[in-house]
Order: C-alpha cells, then sequence, then structure tokens
C-alpha cells in the first residue's frame, strides 16, 4: 500500500511558512476509510507564538498511490480550521500538482518547481467595475460615519466635517 501524510500548521505558505498565532475558533477534522488524524488541538486552542504551530498531521492510506491521494484530497476538503491561517489550501494544491502526481519530483520539489509555477500561474485579471464599486462604497460609509459624529461641546464645527455631511447645502 501507500502512505501519505500532510503537516497542518498555522503558517503561511505564501509568506515563506510564518507562523501564523492566534485562537483556534472552530475545528473539524476529516475521517473516514484510510484516513488518520494524530491532532492535540481543540476549538478554543490558542497557537502559540513562541513554540512550534502544529496542528496536526493528517495521514491517508490506499492500496495504490492514486486511492492514497483521492483519500487525501478528499480528508484536506474536509478538513475545518477557522481562527487561524494554515496550511491546508498549500496541501490541497501540492495534491493536484502534476509533478506530484506523476511521481516525477524530488526534495526540491516546493522551492524549484511547486513555487515556481505557483508564482507563474495566470490570475484572473481583477474587475475593474467591481474595485471601483468597492471604493466608492468604503468613501460614502466614511462620509457618513463622518457626518454622524457629533461634534465636541464647544468644538467648531470643521468645514471639511460640514462639507462631508450628506444634504448639506455646501456653500463657502
Amino acid at each position: 500500500g501507500h502512505a501519505i501524510e500532510c503537516r497542518v500548521y498555522a503558517e503561511d505558505p505564501d509568506r515563506n511558512f510564518m507562523p501564523c498565532p492566534g485562537r483556534i475558533t472552530s475545528l473539524r477534522t476529516p475521517g473516514g476509510p484510510g484516513v488518520r488524524d494524530d491532532s492535540g488541538v481543540f476549538e478554543g486552542f490558542e497557537i502559540p507564538i513562541f513554540y512550534d504551530p502544529i496542528i496536526s498531521k493528517l495521514i491517508a492510506w490506499g492500496k495504490t498511490r492514486e486511492e492514497a491521494i483521492a483519500r487525501m484530497k478528499r480528508a484536506l476538503r474536509e478538513y475545518v480550521v477557522t481562527g487561524v491561517k494554515t496550511t491546508i489550501p498549500f496541501h490541497i494544491r501540492v495534491m493536484s500538482n502534476r509533478h506530484f502526481l506523476e511521481g516525477t519530483f524530488d526534495t526540491n520539489f516546493i522551492d524549484k518547481v511547486f513555487f515556481k509555477e505557483e508564482r507563474e500561474r495566470e490570475l484572473p485579471e481583477p474587475d475593474a467595475a467591481l474595485i471601483t464599486a468597492a471604493v466608492q462604497l468604503f468613501l460614502d460609509e466614511r462620509k457618513r460615519a463622518v457626518a454622524r459624529r457629533p461634534a465636541e461641546a464647544g468644538e467648531p464645527v470643521s468645514m471639511w466635517r460640514y462639507s462631508s455631511r450628506p444634504g448639506v447645502r455646501k456653500t463657502l
């Protein structure tokens, strides 16, 4: 048979695996045939800043390599950890990488192949209309927040605040 282990960490793979300490707010671990999760964390567990940020060792076994990979992919998709960033999405991407699937990799795979391909993969073009709408929504909400803030007693109303109030005539 074949076995695969993914070490699930509270780390950010896109930032050189920088630790991501914090509190685990929800946790759902995978299971089922050929899947084992060795962990010592729980909901409410605090991932410390001064210690190893490991969450668990997730192991998948199969009669064939393909079956072990399929079980690992399923287990990773079922694994839910909120409150901290984890390496789960990274492992899912590795399990789908053609070099990994074909078995054409070595110990330099992550640095020399995987991250290189990740940087080169085509990212979707940002939607200009969506970005414009989000910026406008932010600016409108900021104006409303400023307009709702009461002036302190005896404080003159700033012309900047006055000009930001919706519906107020803006003549100076």
